[in-house]
C-alpha cells in the first residue's frame, strides 16, 4: 500500500522558475565570459580602428562625413525634378561642389554655367582614371551639352572635351 500523501498535495510546490532564480540563474543561459586573450585583443583592435576612422573622418572634410553622404542621396534623388535647382544651391553652401564622380555627374544639369563649367573641369581631370561605363556616360552628357545648352562658353568647353576624350 501507498503511503498516505494528504500532507504533500497541501504543501506549495516551487515552480522550475523559482528553483533557478534560487540557484541564481537559469542553466539554460551560460554567463558569457570575460574576454581574455586573443579575444580580448581583438576587441581592443575592433575599437582602435573605430577611432581611427572616426578621426580621418574628421580630418577628411566635410565629404567624407555621412551627412554628406546622405545630402548627397537626397539631391540626386530630386534630380531632373522641379526642386532640384534650389535644392543642389543648398547643398553647394553647404558643401561646396563635389569631388566625385556621381557627385560632379550631378551639377552637369545645375542652372549656372560657372558651376556646370567647373563640374566639367574636375570630370576632365578625374576621367583618365574612370572606368569606361563612367567614361562612355560623361561622352554622352558632353555631347548633350554641346549641342543643347544655352551657355555659349559651356557648349564649347563641352565640345573641347569632347575632342580630348
Amino acid at each position: 500500500m501507498a503511503p498516505d500523501r494528504d500532507g504533500d498535495e497541501e504543501r506549495e510546490r516551487p515552480s522550475w522558475r523559482e528553483i533557478d532564480r534560487r540557484r541564481d540563474g537559469s542553466r539554460h543561459i551560460r554567463p558569457e565570459p570575460k574576454p581574455t586573450g586573443r579575444r580580448r585583443q581583438q576587441e581592443q583592435e575592433k575599437v582602435r580602428r573605430e577611432a581611427l576612422k572616426q578621426a580621418e573622418a574628421l580630418f577628411a572634410g566635410k565629404q567624407q562625413r555621412p551627412e554628406y553622404k546622405k545630402a548627397l542621396a537626397a539631391l540626386e534623388s530630386q534630380r531632373a525634378t522641379p526642386v532640384f535647382p534650389e535644392a543642389a544651391r543648398k547643398f553647394l553652401e553647404q558643401f561646396d561642389l563635389p569631388e566625385d564622380w556621381r557627385g560632379l555627374m550631378l551639377f552637369l544639369d545645375y542652372p549656372d554655367p560657372q558651376v556646370a563649367a567647373a563640374a566639367l573641369q574636375r570630370l576632365a581631370a578625374l576621367a583618365p582614371n574612370a572606368g569606361m561605363v563612367e567614361r562612355q556616360g560623361l561622352k554622352g552628357k558632353l555631347s548633350l551639352i554641346s549641342l543643347t545648352s544655352r551657355f555659349r562658353e559651356l557648349k564649347t568647353l563641352a565640345a573641347a572635351l569632347l575632342q580630348d576624350l
